[in-house]
This record gives C-alpha cells, sequence and structure tokens, in this order.
C-alpha cells in the first residue's frame, strides 16, 4: 500500500506540474497576442492620422493651386498690347535702332502700337533745349511739345550713353551729370505730369572697345548713381543692363561698341519689356 501510495503521490504531483506549467505557458501566449494587438492598434491609428495629414496637406495645396490664375498666351499679348500702346520711347541712336527694329519679322506686334521720339547723338543735357527733336505728326518738334501733344500714360527713356565718353574730362562728373538728369526729369513731368516716367539704365560696350574713358566700370557707376536718383524723383528704374551682362558680347552689336543689332533686341529688349509689362498690376 504504501507503495502504491507514494506511486499515486509522485503522479498527482508530476500532473499538477505539468498543469502549472500549461497555465503559464498559455499566459505567456495570451500577453503576446493581446500586446500584438496593442501594436497592431497603434500602427492602425497613426496610419490614420498620417492620412489624416496628409490629406489636409494636399487639400492645402489643392486650394492654393485653384487660388493661382495664369494668363494664356492671348491674355498675355493684350496685357502687353495694352501696357504699350500709345506710350512714349524716347532716346539715342541706341532707341533709333529699337524703332527700325520693329519693322523687322521678328518683332512683336505690340512694338507697332509704339510712339518713338528718338535722336542720334542726343544726349541728357541736349534733349530739353533741342527744338528741333524727333519728328511727330510731320513735324521736328521739341520734346516737351510733343509730349505735350501726346500725354502718354508712360515714358520711357534710354539716355546718357553719349555722355560716357566725356566724363573723364575735367569739370564733368557723374554728379553733374546725374543733375542734368534730373533736370531732364523735371521737364518732363512738366509736360506730361499725368506720365508715368520709366528710366531705361546704360547698356554696356564692348570689351574689346573700352578705354579709360569710356569704360564698363564708368557705366556701371553711371547706372548706380541713377538708380538710387531715381527714388528721389519719383520714378521707375528699369535694369536692362543687367540682361546684358559685365559687358556687350559682339553678336549682339552692330558696330562691335554700344550699339545694338536685331538679335539684342530680339533677344533681350523684348523679352525684359515685356516681362516689365506681365508685372504690372
Amino acid at each position: 500500500m504504501n507503495k502504491r501510495a507514494n506511486r499515486v503521490y509522485w503522479l498527482l504531483l508530476i500532473m499538477m506540474l505539468i498543469f502549472g506549467f500549461s497555465m503559464a505557458i498559455d499566459g505567456i501566449r495570451a500577453d503576446k497576442h493581446k500586446n500584438d494587438q496593442v501594436q497592431d492598434a497603434y500602427a492602425q491609428m497613426t496610419t490614420e492620422v498620417t492620412t489624416v495629414e496628409i490629406t489636409t496637406e494636399m487639400s492645402s495645396e489643392s486650394m492654393e493651386s485653384s487660388e493661382l490664375t495664369t494668363l494664356t498666351d492671348e491674355e498675355a499679348k493684350q496685357k502687353i498690347n495694352n501696357f504699350y500702346s500709345g506710350q512714349v520711347f524716347m532716346g539715342d541712336s541706341i532707341m533709333s535702332g529699337f524703332a527700325t527694329y520693329t519693322s523687322t519679322k521678328e518683332a512683336p506686334e505690340w512694338l507697332n502700337n509704339v510712339i518713338f521720339l528718338s535722336k542720334v547723338s542726343w544726349g541728357i543735357s541736349s534733349v530739353l533745349g533741342d527744338n528741333n527733336g524727333p519728328m511727330y505728326q510731320g513735324k521736328s518738334r521739341n520734346i516737351k511739345e510733343s509730349l505735350s501733344m501726346i500725354n502718354p500714360q508712360r515714358i520711357f527713356i534710354n539716355l546718357g550713353i553719349n555722355e560716357m565718353n566725356g566724363l573723364g574730362s575735367p569739370g564733368y562728373s557723374i554728379d553733374k551729370l546725374i543733375g542734368k538728369y534730373g533736370e531732364l526729369i523735371t521737364g518732363l513731368k512738366e509736360a506730361a505730369p499725368d506720365s508715368k516716367i520709366y528710366i531705361i539704365n546704360i547698356t554696356p560696350c564692348t570689351e574689346e572697345r573700352e578705354t579709360p574713358m569710356f569704360s564698363n566700370a564708368v557705366i556701371k557707376e553711371f547706372d548706380k548713381a541713377l538708380e538710387e536718383s531715381a527714388k528721389t524723383w519719383g520714378v521707375t528704374y528699369l535694369d536692362l543692363a543687367g540682361e546684358f551682362g559685365d559687358v556687350l558680347e559682339p553678336e549682339l552689336s552692330s558696330d562691335n561698341f554700344v550699339h545694338h543689332n536685331n538679335k539684342a533686341y530680339s533677344e533681350k529688349w523684348v523679352p525684359f519689356l515685356e516681362k516689365v509689362a506681365l508685372n504690372d498690376n
């Protein structure tokens, strides 16, 4: 009996140990499954939040893009034409070259509606006192008389290249030339008080034709003074020279010096002026 009782005792003990181990394993498995469920739920929640954020961002971007409006080619063309139609471009031989360019095949149509008042060898100091100025309505007139008759909304000026060579002369300086430019602006405002005035700065010369008396360094110095003075005069400064860079490339010059050819007008002047019109509000 004792032996049998001992066997029963050990058998029960073994069964209890097996049951205990089984319960422990099931508990571990249950905890792991619960942890997996928690992790899955967290991952799903994170995905949902990220999706909401991305959707929100996309919606915001869509709204922003829907608010942006771009002009069609026809609308841009019309805006440029309206901006320059009946407006005055005045200047020296470089501007006269631009006027000649308008008759070429590559010239845009809007240039046909511009009024050119330009004259070869014109200078800042000589414009107001020149009674034999550019032709307007069949007669050579003083610029103030022509502007009074036209009364344009906008006047674009490109003058000063003819004075660059004299800046090295005794008693002649950039400051004095800027003073003359200021007198010119005052005279133009008197002749056309309702006109908005735009100053187109002086473009560079070719590198091989530079001299101590006529250099791109002096042209840049003058343009910088002109830009600063334009604010005081209440006029708009246009940096056309920036389109050409530090020097005038020979392929853009008609005389390998300062004058421009049709390539320069087509590839530099026209795109630049069209951007001016399109950026106008």
